[in-house]
């Protein structure tokens, strides 16, 4: 694109870029449905008191669409320093609790449809190791498919129903370096309602994982210092299987 600056990052199949204090996000033909989903929620979250990056302007045609929305201001979680962690594992947990308490959500996202989507992606041999844990990596995927399986009724029965981001891993949300608040959260392209419990599992194995810490600040602060464990493990088991 001509005139804009290429980022590292993004999906296999999209490409990012940046001019001034505009991001695009470009995807080919067998990518606009996904993109033009990520447009639709960025479009319905940036109408709430959550702050996210707001849609500046859209471009489909033959050769694939282009999704252009304004900067959030400040640095991903990933990119923090250390000594900023506990005070970013508190201002993470505010802005969670703010977004799983938003109503009127249009947006759905049905633990079926995520089990539907791992399946798929087992089936035709996509999974991507390097979202793996080391344990995980000595098991064929189908074999961890059997386990999300074996534990899918007890965490459908438990489902506790809210708008969730998804996707919550640390570069998908941005905080001001200085009060440690996050000042918006991008990637929204599996926003909608869910289980709170995939929001949690991601944020917490991320916390310890990224920033090796005891993410109890993040779940203090979210209000949920006890979550159950067997639900947090399905949920982490189950989204590496969506990915591919």
């Amino acid at each position: 694109m001509k005139g804009w600056e290429p980022l590292k990052g993004g999906e296999s199949d999209t490409s990012l870029y940046r001019r001034g204090d505009v991001f695009a996000k470009c995807c080919p033909p067998e990518g606009v449905p996904e993109l033009r989903d990520e447009r639709d929620r960025a479009e319905w979250l940036a109408g709430t008191a959550i702050p996210s990056a707001a849609v500046v302007d859209w471009v489909e045609s033959a050769d694939g669409a282009c999704l252009m929305t304004t900067a959030v201001p400040g640095v991903p979680g990933d990119s923090l320093a250390v000594e900023d962690h506990a005070g970013a594992m508190a201002g993470l947990g505010r802005a969670v609790r703010e977004l799983h308490s938003l109503t009127d959500c249009p947006f759905e996202r049905p633990l079926a449809s995520v089990v539907a989507l791992a399946e798929d992606v087992v089936r035709r041999g996509a999974v991507n190791p390097a979202f793996l844990t080391d344990e995980w990596r000595k098991l064929e995927p189908a074999e961890l498919l059997a386990r999300v399986v074996a534990e899918r009724p007890y965490a459908e029965s438990l489902q506790e129903l809210a708008v969730c981001h998804g996707d919550l891993c640390l570069p998908n949300v941005i905080f001001d370096p200085s009060t440690l608040e996050v000042t918006g959260l991008i990637d929204l392209g599996r926003l909608g309602i869910s289980d709170r419990y995939i929001d949690l599992a991601l944020a917490t194995i991320q916390i310890h994982d990224e920033w090796s810490a005891d993410p109890a600040p993040f779940l203090a602060s979210y209000g949920l210092p006890d979550p159950d464990q067997r639900r947090l493990e399905f949920h982490r088991m189950l989204d590496p299987l969506t990915w591919g």
